[in-house]
């Protein structure tokens, strides 16, 4: 961060009290981005808030919502709130939003009903984004013929398939679980990262989203 960044940083440090600043502090020091959620056409709005929620929890920072079928609008009711201290990013074209995960370093793995592939035989030492596709048609064909990888949840059932924001869940819960084995300071975000996020928080904390917004529209 530049100086003046850094005196805005304390400006809002200032500002908000003792334990405020130590919760906040505590959790951007454990947030990751090695591993984070696409959304792609979900069609139920409470599927997608209830993901970013659970994400939220997990310390999943950044959430990734293509809507070029179906839009998105924000369920604060099942947000609670969470959206706040997250990054999502909206995208109108499916393949955007694959060619900038890419360019960031990710792998792209795609849940399928159609794969014998399990999330546990995948390489989750490498910066991976996970796809999980709409209610009714799964992940669209292009994004299938594009991926790293194909991936589904351990089952032992007859049903197919589970609702996708429960499916979402039981998946952040594997990455977790994958990240503790290893140590999840191997996974957290670099200082200057951290600062950046952290007076986003502070930003929205003190002065609300209205002009701080946690939603990226990318165009391009």
């Amino acid at each position: 961060m530049s100086e003046k960044e850094k005196g805005s940083l304390e400006s809002l440090l200032a500002r908000v009290t003792d334990r405020r600043k130590e919760l906040l502090t505590s959790v951007v020091d454990r947030r990751t981005r090695h591993f984070c959620m696409v959304l792609e056409d979900l069609f139920d709005p409470h599927n997608i808030s209830a993901v970013i929620r659970t994400a939220e929890v997990f310390g999943l920072q950044d959430v990734h919502i293509i809507e070029e079928d179906n839009a998105y609008s924000v369920n604060k009711s099942i947000l609670k709130g969470s959206y706040k201290w997250m990054s999502l990013y909206l995208y109108k074209k499916r393949m955007l939003c694959m060619e900038k995960l890419r360019a960031k370093g990710y792998k792209i793995a795609v849940a399928s009903t159609n794969t014998t592939n399990s999330v546990l035989d995948l390489d989750l030492s490498q910066p991976t984004a996970f796809y999980l596709g709409s209610e009714f048609h799964g992940n669209h064909p292009d994004t299938l013929a594009h991926a790293d990888y194909e991936f589904k949840l351990p089952q032992y059932g007859i049903t197919e398939s589970m609702n996708v924001s429960v499916a979402g869940g039981v998946l952040m819960t594997y990455l977790d679980v994958y990240m503790q084995k290893e140590g999840r300071e191997k996974f957290l975000l670099p200082k200057e990262e951290r600062d950046a996020l952290l007076y986003d928080w502070l930003d929205r904390h003190v002065n609300g989203i209205e002009n701080n917004s946690p939603i990226t529209h990318v165009d391009g």
